[in-house]
Parts: structure tokens; sequence; C-alpha cells
């Protein structure tokens, strides 16, 4: 009896997670030998590809569009500065749209709900090499784009982000 009482309040559960829709989960990894904070200036590259299981659509290609901005401002606020030519580092976005593996929520929706990616991508702009990434995950509605929910996903990806050193006043003279 205790068996089933446990599989029940997991299926529940199960249930409850795969039906909260537009909550972002984030993540974000750092280079370890990779010192962002100093970096001063940043361009935007071509886009990157979404992660494999998601596919890049006519709507991810807006959603990146609209991402540009989100993912300025958080650079900015983080005390680094857009360049015209070649920043220290080099933003690539990319978006991508999958189904959400989940057998009983595809028998409840026809086609199964639809799932977005958003990633950020730097790379150092001498060396190349990726220096940092973050990555949302989120359930959307395949027939809009939702800016807030964009936005969230960024705020969750750069929370982490590091803030640029500040030229002490000895290294500004």
């Amino acid at each position: 009896m205790k068996w089933t009482a446990y599989v029940l309040l997991a299926a529940v559960t199960a249930c409850a997670s795969a039906a909260t829709p537009n909550k972002p989960v984030a993540t974000s990894v750092a280079a370890p030998h990779a010192s962002l904070a100093s970096y001063q200036t940043f361009s935007f590259g071509l886009s990157d590809q979404p992660k494999p299981g998601y596919q890049v659509t006519p709507r991810s290609l807006e959603v990146q569009r609209r991402l540009r901005p989100a993912v300025l401002a958080a650079l900015q606020q983080h005390g680094y500065a857009e360049s015209d030519d070649k920043g220290d580092f080099i933003v690539k976005l990319a978006a991508g749209t999958g189904m959400i593996e989940n057998p009983a929520a595809e028998r409840a929706v026809p086609g199964g709900p639809a799932r977005g990616f958003i990633g950020i991508h730097i790379y150092d702009a001498q060396a190349g090499t990726e220096v940092w990434q973050g990555s949302a995950f989120a359930e959307i509605d395949p027939e809009k784009i939702d800016d807030s929910l964009l936005k969230m996903g960024v705020e969750h990806m750069m929370a982490e982000f590091p803030t640029r050193a500040q030229p002490t006043v000895a290294n500004a003279k």
C-alpha cells in the first residue's frame, strides 16, 4: 500500500511540475581560467546553433532578434560596453524550439507542448575560445513570443555573470 502511495505522489508531483508553464530553467558555466571581469568591450557575432533536440525555426530567429536588446542591457549593467569594432569578447545568441519529451503530456496535448531554448555563448575575441555559456529552457506558446519570459531567462542566466573590474584611481592616471 505504501508503495502505491509513493507512486501516486510521484505522478502528481510530475504533473504539477509539467503544468507550470513559462517558468524558465537557466544555467551558466564559465571557463575555469577565464578572466571575464578584465574584459571591457563586447560585440555581437553570428548566431550559434541551438542545443541538440531543438531546431531553428522562423519563430526562433525572431526570438534571437528580440533577445539581443535584453542581452545588451544585461552586459551594460555588468559594466561592459558594446563596441562597433571587434570587442574584447564576442557574444553569439542561439534559440530553438523542441518538443517536451513526456508521454503523459503528449497524450494530454496532441503533438506535445513546445519547449523553447535560448542560449548566450561568449568567446574570447583574440583566442576564439568559448569562455562563458548560459542557457535557459521553458515551456512556450509556439504561436506567440513572450518578451517577459525572454527577459526573465536572460536575467536568470546573467545573474552570476562577472561584473567588469573597474580601474582604480591609481590605474586611471
